[in-house]
C-alpha cells in the first residue's frame, strides 16, 4: 500500500477525542497511518466449523442426515434460525463455535470509516 493512499483525514477521528489526529495512531490530520493502525485492513479468508444437536427422524442414518442437510430440499441458511435458537438470550454461540484464519484475499486498504 502506497503512503498517498494512507493520509490520515478527519474520517480518522471518533467522536471520544476532539484532537485532530487518528483515534488509533495518533498521527496529526494530513500524516500518514502507521502501518499498525486499526484503520490499516485486509480482507482474509476463515472456516467457521460449528457442532450442536438438530431433531431428525429416528430412522435416519448418517447418510440420510448428510443428505437432508447438504443435497435435499434443506436450505442452509435455515441455519440462521437454528443458532438464534441456540444462542437463545445471551446471543453468544461461544461454546459452539470455532474460527480457523485460511488465507489473505486482499492487499491491506485504508477504511477510516467507524
Amino acid at each position: 500500500m502506497k503512503d498517498s493512499e494512507n493520509v490520515v483525514t478527519e474520517a480518522a477521528m471518533r467522536p471520544a477525542s476532539s484532537k485532530p489526529e487518528c483515534f488509533y495512531c495518533k498521527v496529526p490530520l494530513g500524516g500518514i497511518h502507521h502501518n499498525t493502525c486499526a484503520t490499516i485492513r485486509k480482507k482474509v479468508m476463515v472456516r467457521m466449523t460449528v457442532e450442536y444437536e438438530v431433531d431428525v427422524p429416528a430412522h435416519w442414518d448418517s447418510n440420510m442426515v448428510n443428505y437432508h442437510r447438504n443435497e435435499g430440499g434443506w436450505c442452509g441458511g435455515n441455519a440462521i434460525e437454528e443458532l438464534q435458537d441456540l444462542a437463545g438470550e445471551s446471543e453468544c454461540l461461544c461454546g459452539f463455535v470455532k474460527f480457523d484464519y485460511l488465507k489473505d484475499t486482499s492487499e491491506p486498504f485504508l477504511n477510516e470509516g467507524p
